[in-house]
């Protein structure tokens, strides 16, 4: 299929840029994309928004209602990119159409803050959100982990650390391999080889990304991991990667739903203003977690 109408138009908007990512230039990247957030003039409303330490780690709550089912939101960026202001607007919109409370988490950004640093601070998360359940008003007795792109990754590498610490997992476009060869066809502004290759490296450099929990295709527990769902991108160089990842994890016999977003690109998930596709991607999203929560619950 060719790229959606939409995703062409996207495209055609960002336009080409050649320049090498290097720490200055995420730097700036980082101020420009906070400060376009922070003045978005129209946000979603949500019953209760409120920031929150999390053992340490700065985290944002968004609860739709009283003892809503709740899930860890861990936003994407190529470990290098974005925080809770970029995605407080995603994150109220997801909030609100499926919902489900987040909690989402500030993660350390590398490469100031490489490997373990990020997983480390969703890890801290997760543990301390599985403990305060009942102060943050929402129920944890089943928690839903989502994730996009190196967010996907790091909820997956969580799941590598601790399968308990999860009781589903949500991954979109996801990160799963160093080594897998990212296919040049696939490459466009929204996602190039030379950006994703410099983004690993700024989080898990040389043999460090050959780790299970960082190139999590590699893990050997993968039989122990919660049940899933991976979306990829057709239009997209980690395509193949998530795709191989959703198999692997259903070889070894764990539920998974795998779907390919036909004519999409990566990122399109967390702008539903842009994308029809995201919309009904977020929909969705909320109608299989409630699904997945209702069946563990049936005797």
């Amino acid at each position: 299929m060719t790229l959606h109408p939409q995703a062409r138009a996207y495209l055609d908007a960002l336009g080409t840029d050649d320049t090498p990512l290097d720490v200055e230039l995420v730097r700036t990247m980082r101020s420009v994309s906070r400060e376009a957030a922070l003045a978005e003039p129209v946000r979603t409303e949500v019953d209760h928004v409120a920031d929150v330490d999390a053992d340490g780690v700065p985290c944002r709550l968004y609860r739709p209602a009283a003892g809503a089912p709740v899930a860890l939101y861990v936003h994407g960026g190529g470990w290098v990119l974005h925080d809770l202001e970029t995605h407080d607007s995603f994150c109220r919109y997801l909030a609100d159409t499926t919902g489900w409370a987040l909690l989402a988490v500030d993660y350390r950004l590398a490469p100031e803050h490489p490997y373990p640093a990020p997983l480390d601070d969703v890890e801290r998360a997760a543990r301390w959100l599985r403990a305060h359940g009942d102060s943050l008003d929402v129920d944890t007795a089943w928690v839903a982990g989502i994730g996009d792109s190196a967010g996907a990754n790091l909820v997956a590498g969580l799941c590598v650390r601790d399968p308990r610490l999860l009781d589903h997992q949500v991954l979109l476009y996801p990160v799963t391999d160093r080594r897998a060869p990212l296919d040049p066809a696939l490459e466009n502004a929204a996602l190039d080889l030379a950006s994703m290759t410099w983004m690993w490296d700024a989080y898990a450099a040389d043999d460090v990304a050959d780790r299970p929990d960082v190139s999590v295709a590699r893990a050997t527990n993968l039989a122990d991991h919660p049940p899933a769902v991976v979306v990829t991108c057709e239009h997209d160089v980690l395509r193949d990667q998530g795709e191989a990842y959703a198999a692997a994890l259903a070889d070894a016999g764990v539920p998974v739903m795998a779907v390919r977003a036909l004519g999409m690109i990566h990122s399109f998930w967390r702008q539903p203003e842009v994308f029809d596709a995201a919309r009904s991607t977020v929909a969705a999203v909320g109608a299989w977690l409630d699904a997945a929560r209702a069946s563990s619950r049936t005797p």
